[in-house]
């Protein structure tokens, strides 16, 4: 407990590579729709997994690493990190907490969903479908509190499981295209992040920050089928 691990970029890049070739959409999807209740520890996976599916063939600086977040040498405690997952957080900063969520999953195998889950993202979904052109983030997840749709969970693991629709792009977001879709460089990421300055919460990161309402109805259903 509390010991951190050092590890630096090029290590990570390649651990998460080689965990992320041992997973599939077929996997993590489901992981995420079981997230909504049964297994918390689903959610956080399809950030980690769309960081990591692209690595591979990104483009390398001149220290052949990619442009994707890292220091040079990142500190991880790794216990604390797993007990995060296990408890349901979710976030898309800090990429090298990715490392053990993706070494994990790669190991250990995701959930998958039982109906309740899917009911609960069906539900969450209809939600979102309602939701007025121009609604904030801030203000959906609000609605989403008042809703109880996702039982003990706090503002900021609502707004984990609104990261995670945003970046596998079900919630359609014009500052920022979703990672599942391909490789987001952190120059784009923080350009993003410059533009949508001026919005009433700075703590809720791109592309979910540049969401005004709407759902991509091709992914939802993509989504519930997994």
């Amino acid at each position: 407990m509390h010991e951190r691990e050092q590890w630096a970029t090029p290590e990570i890049v390649e651990r998460a590579v080689s965990a992320a070739a041992v997973l599939n959409e077929d996997t993590v999807l489901p992981a995420f729709v079981a997230g909504l209740g049964s297994a918390p520890r689903g959610r956080q996976t399809v950030i980690s997994y769309g960081w990591a599916r692209f690595l591979s063939t990104a483009p390398r600086d001149e220290d052949g690493v990619p442009d994707c977040g890292l220091k040079p040498v990142s500190e991880v405690d790794v216990t604390e990190v797993l007990l995060r997952l296990a408890l349901g957080w979710a976030w898309n900063e800090m990429p090298e907490h990715y490392l053990p969520d993706l070494e994990a999953a790669a190991a250990e195998g995701l959930p998958r969903p039982e109906e309740d889950d899917r009911e609960r993202m069906r539900a969450l979904l209809g939600l979102i479908r309602s939701a007025p052109t121009g609604m904030r983030p801030s203000e959906l997840e609000k609605e989403v509190a008042r809703a109880k749709i996702v039982p003990g969970t706090d503002k900021y693991q609502r707004y984990g499981i609104l990261i995670g629709l945003a970046e596998i792009g079900v919630l359609p977001s014009p500052a920022l295209p979703p990672m599942w879709d391909r490789f987001i460089p952190t120059a784009e990421r923080h350009s993003a992040s410059r533009r949508l300055r001026g919005a009433p919460r700075s703590d809720i990161t791109a592309p979910l920050a540049g969401w005004r309402g709407g759902i991509d109805e091709q992914r939802a259903s993509w989504l519930l089928d997994t």
